[in-house]
């Protein structure tokens, strides 16, 4: 009783045959439907860009620069003996 149920020992090859192929697929889909609605909603775009730039705005502020205030020359004068 000891193996498998499977006498004629081969393998299962169902799924293996199209990996390659939906791997190329899906992502050239998905890209042609972004393509697509790219072109089709223009005003899609600029929401991304006005929420990533909202989003990200102050990730790397510039700090304040500080009132510069000049050196005031010594005016005292030194006498020679």
């Amino acid at each position: 009783m000891h193996g498998s149920f499977d006498s004629s020992g081969k393998t299962d090859e169902v799924g293996h045959g199209n990996s390659g192929i939906r791997l190329v697929v899906i992502p050239a889909v998905l890209a042609i439907a972004q393509v697509v609605l790219a072109i089709k909603q223009p005003d899609v775009s600029r929401w991304i860009s006005d929420a990533a730039q909202a989003e990200f705005a102050n990730t790397n502020p510039v700090p304040e620069a500080a009132p510069t205030q000049l050196a005031q020359p010594d005016r005292r004068t030194v006498k020679a003996d």
